[in-house]
């Protein structure tokens, strides 16, 4: 956001640093600690004499008796039938079903075919002895449907039927073969960085692509996704998050600033059911004014407008050369990268203060820079914030901000690795406009 520098003449600056005395400075620092919370008888033998009578007389024979009673133990014989018991013959078991089926097919298996000889009524149970268990509803019904499990390679699943007249039982299983869904559908971009035609792109930016189903990665490699510029292929190395189906080209080498450049997703890439990815083209521009450090081109998209690009530009390049603060001399360090949340805290002050009419550290609800920080959702280590009140534009609070030595310490602080920075207007307030830059380095 750049402002009119001729409109306000006032400047006011103040600070928070970590290990800072100057303008109402004070320091931030927390140590984070987790609770861990943390399964017979033996038969003797018969004998029978066979020796001969005592003499040679042949053996008599008893003539029948006369007279009109029989004898005692000559009754008619019994002439009728012989009853049999009732036997109870055992049931037989069959089932019934398709063995071969797809993932997400309905299997019915029916046992209504088992049969009992005397016609008694039959009992049912139904089990599964084989594979990963599948929930079964009606296991006492002759016929018993499930839904084939979803599963990536053919599996086997095997299933008992046990029935009973009461008395005698009978089982029977099946094995049911079951094969992955056929998928005939092409994985599908879902979203990518930065996106088709993106303008100021970071030059320290990464390029990912994102699809809705995982890919197969053994196909994936340093081909798989390219940037080129005028037809040459800039080298890099290519990664796969199989959690998220997500591919990351990361260039070796920073990239030229307000160049065009074209990535190129290959169509060689399978999913795991063998459905080529479809190849594509797309172009991106890096911005020509800007040093974002290693921001993302996420946080880029979500977050930054111009002026924030143009503050952290300010903030990375004063960085990036040895300085002398006050008395305390400062070598060049690294680069920060911008933070939305540090953002937020800023913005939400420089409102506060321009809304309000005042101007310091302290928020009218006695927040401390650290506690606003944190309100926004940071996990910080370190902090420091510079606030400024009556500066135009970015380039004048910058230049306010170097030539005081406790707000050039932190703004060369090595220990902050992340800013945000925010401005607010309100022409009814004393100085109209307002400024905050949040450091910070986080857990």
């Amino acid at each position: 956001m750049i402002l009119n520098k001729n409109k306000i003449l006032i400047g006011l600056l103040a600070l928070v640093a970590v290990g800072v005395n100057a303008c109402g400075g004070g320091s931030g620092s927390a140590d984070s600690s987790t609770n861990n919370t943390d399964q017979g008888a033996s038969q003797g033998d018969s004998q029978q004499d066979t020796s001969p009578p005592a003499n040679d007389d042949p053996p008599t024979v008893d003539s029948p008796p006369t007279g009109d009673n029989p004898p005692a133990d000559s009754s008619p014989p019994n002439t009728a039938p012989p009853v049999e018991g009732s036997i109870n013959h055992q049931p037989t078991a069959r089932i019934t079903a398709a063995q071969q089926v797809t993932s997400g097919e309905t299997v019915t298996m029916d046992g209504s075919s088992s049969t009992d000889p005397d016609g008694d009524t039959l009992s049912f149970l139904w089990s599964q002895t084989l594979g990963e268990p599948i929930s079964l509803a009606g296991v006492s019904n002759p016929t018993l449907s499930f839904i084939a499990p979803t599963v990536d390679q053919p599996t086997t699943f095997a299933f008992k039927l046990e029935i009973s007249d009461g008395a005698l039982a009978n089982s029977a299983t099946i094995e049911i073969l079951v094969s992955p869904m056929a998928d005939t559908t092409a994985p599908s971009v879902v979203s990518r960085t930065p996106q088709s035609n993106a303008t100021g792109v970071a030059t320290t930016t990464n390029v990912t692509i994102t699809f809705d189903e995982a890919l197969l990665e053994s196909l994936i490699n340093n081909q798989s996704l390219q940037i080129s510029l005028n037809t040459n292929t800039l080298s890099g190395s290519v990664t796969y998050d199989s959690d998220n189906h997500r591919i990351t080209l990361t260039p070796d080498t920073t990239l030229t600033a307000a160049t065009t450049y074209i990535v190129t997703l290959a169509d060689t890439l399978q999913d795991l059911a063998g459905n080529l990815v479809t190849g594509e083209n797309w172009s991106f521009t890096t911005g020509s004014q800007y040093n974002l450090g290693q921001t993302s081109q996420g946080t880029i998209d979500l977050c930054m407008n111009t002026s924030n690009k143009v503050m952290l530009t300010l903030v990375n390049n004063a960085r990036a050369v040895a300085r002398t603060c006050g008395t305390n001399n400062y070598p060049a360090t690294s680069s920060l990268a911008w933070h939305c949340n540090l953002e937020q805290a800023a913005q939400g002050h420089s409102t506060s203060m321009a809304d309000n009419n005042f101007f310091s550290h302290t928020g009218l609800d006695d927040s401390s820079p650290g506690d606003r920080i944190t309100a926004a959702g940071y996990n910080w280590r370190t902090y420091g914030e510079n606030i400024a009140a009556g500066y135009a534009d970015e380039e004048t609070a910058m230049n306010a901000w170097l030539n005081s030595p406790g707000h050039c310490a932190n703004l060369m602080n090595p220990n902050f690795t992340e800013m945000g920075e925010a401005v607010a207007e309100n022409p009814a307030s004393q100085y109209r406009i307002y400024w905050t830059q949040n450091f910070a380095d986080s857990f």
